[in-house]
């Protein structure tokens, strides 16, 4: 298999390390190779975590009902149209049997997730000899397993076929590496059983050795809550609701932490260049955050990496928030919910020294007109609340589905406006269904645009129908193409990196998608 993993370490970040160049080539005369559990978590650092998270999986988020096309706003047509990303975002947009034809970059989701995989085995093999303290040792390697499990179940949730308990021990998962060799050997699938059953192990001996020590916590290094919370989360998608219940609530007594959203109002929330009213929710001091990463995925003039900011420099298509219909995101959000001016750009935006500027409602949760976020992904307290709701909601009866609507009142509480919530009850719900409806739009409204939340999300509901409207230009007619229920391209191809070197594994074709 093809990882484009050139050298392990080559981000070594200690200085008693070499050059990239040098650093653990087979013909190197002066090789180094890390011994102290110090150098080995520099290592981790630089190849293992996922730094380029944001800017891999942007694409995918095209696929989803969260995203549109839509007009600029500008009255004059000699504006144009986002000819960059209208043109290579389509593939995606319109479920392209090819989406790599359009993309360029489509391969850095499956190639820097098996670089990031490959960097972690290298660190469990060295367990045993890497020199230095124990609780560093085990808080070093515990990374590496939960960095593994969670590069595994990202890859398998795009590349492979969803968890379905009776067919995952034959369904397509994605091809699974356990050492850092790099070989030439050419691997094949795994079964979405085995990836999954990887990436419990995993996790359970990351918990095992974040208990065997006692590093201080850091929000920018996967900690054992983030180890948890996946656990949650990968038992939600085998639908184990035990486990998903034990679990959240071992994590829910170490203290949950919500950003508290009730006291601010839309002035408090709206993009501004003045100093004192800039916001962006995903930052640094959100104590809400319990594991930052990911890079930035935001281009020059937009919050996203396909969707620009300003909507009055356009005539013609831009991607966008779905915000048209019903049922599309931004409309989904009831009144009172402040994270509509949170999460989202606002019909105008305030500049000291022009006149107002307007937008359509673009993701703006980890930008500002001031500044991006370092890093735009995060593993947040609020996915444990949504995944133990689900979780109490799909195991049943009366005591757990009032659990259920304690829980999401607790992140809901955090969220409206303080003077305008109204307590969810049971009376509000006519069956567990409803409720059940109920969690999977909260969970929509609260994830949007974070880890690729919303299309794994529609994968494992069912695999939804999803109708997209396109403009190809200014002027151009309205195409409508329709993702069907349970359609074969819910699935992503491999990468032509993988397949035109790897002739053995087993690709996966996608039908062509014609406008209707």
């Amino acid at each position: 298999m093809k990882f484009n993993l050139y050298t392990v370490g080559c981000l070594l970040l200690t200085a008693a390390m070499t050059s990239c160049s040098d650093y653990l080539k087979e013909d190197s005369g002066d090789l180094l190779i890390p011994k102290k559990v110090d150098e080995f978590q520099a290592v981790l650092f630089g190849e293992g975590y996922p730094h380029t998270f944001s800017s891999d999986v942007a694409f995918i988020d095209l696929m989803t009902d969260d995203v549109t096309v839509m007009n600029g706003l500008s009255d004059n047509p000699d504006d144009g149209y986002d000819t960059n990303s209208i043109p290579t975002g389509r593939g995606a947009y319109l479920w392209a049997y090819d989406v790599e034809y359009y993309i360029n970059d489509y391969a850095n989701s499956y190639n820097n997730r098996y670089k990031n995989i490959l960097a972690c085995n290298t660190i469990i093999e060295n367990e045993a000899t890497m020199l230095g303290d124990d609780s560093k040792r085990n808080y070093c390697v515990a990374q590496a397993y939960a960095l593994r499990a969670f590069n595994y179940f990202c890859l398998v949730n795009w590349y492979g076929l969803p968890y379905n308990k009776e067919t995952a021990d034959k369904d397509m998962g994605v091809a699974v590496r356990l050492d850092s060799e790099v070989t030439r050997e050419h691997f094949t699938r795994s079964t979405v059983a085995k990836v999954y059953e990887q990436i419990n192990q995993d996790l359970d001996r990351a918990l095992e050795l974040y208990s065997q020590s006692s590093e201080a916590e850091n929000k920018y290094l996967v900690s054992e809550k983030a180890a948890l919370l996946l656990k949650t989360r990968v038992a939600l998608f085998m639908e184990n609701w035990d486990d998903v219940i034990k679990y959240g609530e071992e994590l829910y007594k170490k203290g949950v932490v919500l950003c508290d959203l009730s006291d601010k109002t839309a002035e408090d929330l709206v993009q501004s260049n003045d100093s004192e009213t800039r916001y962006s929710f995903i930052s640094s001091d959100n104590e809400e955050i319990i594991f930052n990463f990911g890079g930035d995925a935001s281009v020059m003039l937009g919050t996203h990496k396909y969707m620009m900011i300003t909507a009055e420099s356009f005539a013609g298509p831009m991607f966008t928030v779905s915000q048209e219909d019903p049922d599309d995101l931004f409309n989904i959000y009831e009144e009172g919910d402040n994270r509509k001016y949170a999460f989202f750009m606002q019909d105008y935006a305030k500049y000291s020294f022009l006149p107002p500027t307007r937008y359509l409602h673009v993701i703006a949760k980890y930008f500002t007109l001031n500044a991006k976020t370092t890093d735009g992904q995060a593993f947040r307290w609020a996915e444990l609340l949504l995944n133990l709701a689900e979780g109490y909601i799909r195991k049943g009866g009366d005591a757990n589905l009032g659990k259920a609507i304690d829980l999401l009142n607790e992140l809901r509480i955090a969220r409206f406006a303080s003077e305008s919530y109204k307590a969810l009850t049971k009376a509000d719900f006519a069956t567990s269904e409803d409720l059940l409806k109920f969690a999977w739009e909260e969970r929509r409204r609260e994830l949007c645009f974070d880890e690729t939340h919303r299309w794994t999300d529609l994968r494992r509901q069912g695999m939804p129908r999803i109708e997209h409207k396109f403009i190809s230009g200014t002027g151009a007619p309205v195409e409508t193409y329709v993702l069907e229920e349970k359609d074969r391209n819910y699935t992503l191809a491999l990468p032509t990196s993988e397949t035109g070197y790897n002739t053995e594994i087993e690709d996966y074709p996608r039908r062509d998608i014609k406008p209707q």
